[in-house]
């Protein structure tokens, strides 16, 4: 038996103790005006110190963001521990797994994700420009006791830039391997002093690609998109505020590219770096389309009780792709067609008591309307599949007949409601203690509508999800904390099944009950900062992706059992005025202890999330005069294996894609002047090649097991540019 990777407190901060001694020696104090930058966050719904929350949280602010030029979620995501995001099937489609737990396609998301209080009705909103944040939070572990179904894995809290009473703005451009442009503007201020101030970001973004396509020679990664953001805050009132925020999102971009090669068959399923420098080789349609408009009004007025807040949402999200199915250059599917439409309303009311003093709550209720219509059509040779049909071919196994069949596939209209009621105290027992609780009820009504059988089916989910903690302070740098938390995400419909299919019409939920412990600690006048984290997870009923070979729809299916353990170290520290060093590292054991009864499996990880990540980074800047700078940076990454077991053959379930660890390097330098800079990046240095994402042959195993091919989703290649940076 593996020994429980839970630890005592004392022994974390011993841990953090020594770490902090370990990585900087022989490091001179320094002057408190070099202490690292204090964050503040809202984790929990209120304005707080990063150091005092009892919760493992990446943040990311401003000054950070511009330096390292984050402009999407996967940018930070890959910066942050124990946090992994694959893009899959097209550019809307993505699965993000926190700490081992993540989604899949036709599966709701497993992270919440917030934009300024409001939370996306999708995750087809989640993978869009985020030009116009301000500052990006990555709570880890399950946050369902204040942000509701579907944060069973962790949620995202993104701010956008808040426009103030003095006028500012900026401008950027950049450009990169590819024929990759970026151009961004960014202008805000006051419109009428001390009443109306706003603030307006237009992003255009453009590549060829840089992933090859041998069929044609064409980068099949090409994308083009451009977004507008607009914000609003007016103050008519003393203690009244009500802050509107729109925008519009539009891109065009490639869908579905997966290069064929033989891995089960020659290594037993490792994907090597050889297999992922193959290039796709298609020639059907590979393109999508999505627009995204959003707008948000949150009304907050201040009473003797605290900041009573209404916040208000609507979302329409829109996604149209095709692709090549078969993913060669023959026909067996020469077409694939997948639109998608959601629109969501919802509805939140809040009351948050002041932040200064010792009992302080936030109580409130929330409402979604969600209308989510999906419908998929293919054209198919059946002749390629042995399936007899009118015309020149009839049973002819792997022989093309150019007789191409429009065919629907599963299609859907489905309609979902959601009601929760929340709570939350955070009690100072005595001062350096603090006992926080929280406490959520979620009820989702379902009901979808299937396009191809006209058949209505209807459930309910819901669930209570607690939340508890203990934040002791030993010194005023120094916190230890203990932490229990339950999350949730709601079930889902598959198609009809057709007689004898193994696989449901209602689809459970998913639960998870986390156990966590940590310190957050600060050394040397603040100029070292050492975060830690255990945690232990048990995860019941995993949602699991798989493609019906009876119908060829794709379903999903739950697991029952899996155990999750690991921890994440976060480290800071400022050596010298002009050296700054960090290094992060996270590790996510998961077993599955039972995935159906059977005994198939056990043991095995679950896929999409690698079992370890490291990152270690240095910056330096000198002043070369008293107008200009000299930065540059450096950073590390190695991501350690990671499955991609799709659970499709049962005959051989020991045999499915992994990959090894591997790493890169990324590196920047620039000059900065009093208002402007420019700067040279490169990522992935080295040009390392790795997998993405991946599919064994049995994902379809009427198409690829005839093949002899497994799908392995390639990485973008090296990548150089430059960017310059005017701020007025």
């Amino acid at each position: 038996m593996r020994p429980p990777l839970l630890a005592p407190t004392s022994l974390l901060t011993g841990v953090a103790s020594i770490l902090t001694l370990l990585f900087v020696p022989s490091c001179p104090a320094t002057a408190a005006d070099d202490a690292l930058e204090e964050i503040v966050v809202t984790a929990r719904k209120r304005a707080e110190n990063l150091q005092t929350v009892p919760d493992s949280v990446t943040a990311f602010s401003t000054a950070e963001i511009t330096e390292r030029r984050l402009t999407q979620i996967n940018d930070f995501l890959a910066l942050t521990p124990n946090v992994h995001l694959v893009n899959d099937q097209d550019p809307a489609t993505n699965i993000i797994s926190i700490r081992g737990i993540g989604s899949n396609r036709n599966e709701a998301a497993a992270v919440a994700f917030a934009v300024d209080g409001v939370i996306l009705p999708d995750s087809d909103a989640f993978t869009t420009d985020l030009s116009d944040a301000q500052q990006v939070e990555v709570l880890k572990g399950p946050q369902g006791a204040l942000y509701g179904k579907g944060a069973i894995a962790g949620a995202i809290n993104i701010t956008t830039f808040r426009p103030g009473p003095t006028l500012d703005s900026e401008m950027k451009a950049s450009g990169s391997t590819g024929s990759t442009e970026r151009f961004t503007g960014r202008v805000s201020g006051p419109l009428v002093s001390g009443q109306l101030a706003g603030s307006l970001t237009a992003t255009y973004f453009s590549t060829d690609g840089t992933i090859i396509n041998d069929f044609d020679g064409r980068g099949l990664d090409y994308e083009k998109h451009y977004k507008t953001a607009a914000r609003l805050i007016w103050t008519p009132l003393d203690g009244l505020t009500i802050d509107w925020r729109g925008s519009y999102y539009h891109q065009r971009g490639s869908a579905l590219w997966f290069s064929r090669v033989d891995a089960l068959g020659t290594t037993g399923g490792e994907i090597t770096s050889s297999m992922s420098a193959v290039r796709p080789d298609l020639n059907g349609p590979h393109s999508s389309k999505r627009t995204i408009g959003e707008t948000a009004t949150v009304i907050s007025y201040e009473t003797s009780l605290g900041t009573l807040s209404s916040i208000s949402a609507y979302d329409d999200i829109k996604v149209d792709f095709r692709e090549d199915l078969d993913q060669t250059s023959i026909a067996s599917v020469p077409d694939a067609h997948q639109t998608r439409s959601t629109k969501g309303f919802s509805e939140e009311l809040r009351l948050s008591s002041p932040d200064q003093q010792p009992l302080r709550y936030i109580v409130g209720a929330y409402f979604q309307h969600t209308r989510r219509d999906v419908v998929t059509n293919a054209t198919l040779d059946y002749c390629y599949f042995g399936i007899p049909v009118p015309g020149p071919c009839t049973n002819q196994f792997l022989t093309l007949s150019g007789n191409a069949i429009p065919t629907p596939l599963n299609s859907t209209a489905g309609h979902t409601t959601q009601y929760a009621g929340f709570g939350q105290i955070n009690y100072d027992i005595v001062q350096n203690l603090e006992l926080t609780a929280a406490l959520r009820y979620d009820r989702v009504n379902a009901e979808q509508l299937d396009l191809l059988s006209s058949a209505t089916d209807a459930a309910s989910f819901d669930k209570v999800q607690p939340k508890g903690s203990l934040a002791y302070k030993i010194t005023p740098t120094v916190m230890t904390y203990a932490t229990y938390s339950e999350g949730f995400k709601s079930g889902t419909f598959n198609p009809p099944p057709l007689p004898g299919s193994p696989y449901p019409l209602i689809v459970q939920n998913e639960s998870s009950r986390n156990y966590e412990i940590g310190a957050k600690t600060q050394w040397l006048d603040r100029t070292v900062q050492v975060n830690a984290a255990l945690f232990h997870t048990d995860y019941r009923n995993p949602q699991i992706f798989q493609l019906d070979v009876q119908s060829g729809g794709q379903v999903t299916i739950n697991a029952r059992k899996v155990r999750i353990q690991g921890g994440e170290l976060d480290v800071l520290a400022r050596v010298a005025a002009r050296v700054d060093l960090n290094a992060s590292f996270g590790l996510t054991d998961s077993r599955i202890r039972d995935f159906d009864g059977s005994g198939l499996y056990l043991g095995q990880p679950l896929p999409n999330m690698p079992r370890s990540q490291l990152n270690l980074g240095a910056a330096y800047h000198a002043a070369l005069s008293e107008r200009l700078t000299f930065k540059m940076r450096a950073d590390y990454f190695r991501t350690g294996s990671i499955s991609f077991q799709d659970f499709q053959n049962d005959a051989d379930p020991d045999h499915y894609l992994h990959q090894l660890a591997y790493s890169t390097i990324d590196a920047q330098v620039g000059l900065e002047g009093n208002h402007w800079s420019l700067t040279a990046f490169g990522r992935n240095l080295g040009d390392r090649h790795y997998a993405t994402s991946a599919y064994s042959r049995y994902i379809a195993s009427f198409i690829f097991v005839p093949l002899g091919v497994d799908l392995i989703q390639k990485d973008p290649g090296r990548i150089v540019g430059a960017e310059l940076r005017y701020h007025f």
